[in-house]
């Protein structure tokens, strides 16, 4: 067992315009990254549609507002708000004028 505290855990910038907080990172047998961490999206950010090869994205909304838009629907995104991204399902992601904090799982 080990305690991680968040708050003293830097941002980390990455070349998709938003920050991440990595909480734990495993490779598992397909030799997949899975990953636990927060993602910060500023204020008015669009991230190009995209897709996670193989794997399964479980999204948490912590705090601020946008969108995650898929080829099959758009969900409006707020805080308490969880959804899921299917393995090769290209989506987009928007944020509202406070920014995003979501919460991810990726495996």
């Amino acid at each position: 067992m080990r305690l991680i505290k968040t708050s003293k855990m830097k941002w980390l910038n990455t070349s998709h315009g938003y920050l991440r907080k990595v909480l734990m990172e495993v490779n598992n047998k397909a030799g997949k990254t899975c990953k636990v961490q927060f993602l910060h999206f500023p204020p008015n950010t669009v991230v190009k549609p995209h897709y996670h090869k193989g794997q399964t994205e479980s999204e948490y909304v912590l705090e601020g507002s946008g969108t995650v838009r898929s080829e099959k629907q758009a969900i409006r995104l707020r805080p308490g708000t969880l959804f899921t991204v299917a393995p090769d399902e290209r989506h987009e992601v928007k944020t509202g004028r406070k920014g995003l904090l979501l919460f991810v799982t990726k495996a």
